[in-house]
């Protein structure tokens, strides 16, 4: 839940990759608060924290099609690849942050992805 007055974001994580909060100065944090996977465990109990967010800071979820392709190596892109990607173009806006490293993971794949991919970005720009 983004909170463009008080510039914070209130999350929960529910089994899926860290996502990756880009500061404006190329500082990368992971928002690790959550828990299992959502419907696997009865009773599962989900932690959620709250972090501050302010102009320039770009919010990347993403899910393992990204971070898992491969290329003709048979390597994966990977987190690190993803991160970099990220830093790089983090003064994009969010529509084209989402193309660079969509582009990006193209590049590496050498065409179609092997797996479903999302990826979610947020610029805080307010």
């Amino acid at each position: 839940m983004l909170d463009a007055v008080a510039g914070t974001v209130t999350y929960t994580n529910a089994g899926h990759y860290l996502p990756m909060l880009v500061r404006v100065n190329g500082d990368v944090e992971r928002l690790g608060e959550g828990g299992p996977v959502l419907g696997v465990l009865a009773g599962a109990s989900y932690e959620q924290s709250c972090t501050p967010i302010g102009t320039g800071d770009r919010l990347v979820l993403f899910t393992d099609g990204i971070t898992e392709a491969r290329n003709v190596d048979d390597d994966e892109f990977g987190e690190s690849r993803l991160q970099d990607a990220i830093v790089q173009h983090r003064d994009c806006s969010a529509p084209a942050l989402q193309a660079r490293i969509a582009e990006a993971v193209s590049a590496f794949a050498g065409g179609p992805l092997q797996d479903d991919a999302t990826l979610i970005v947020l610029a805080a720009d307010f």
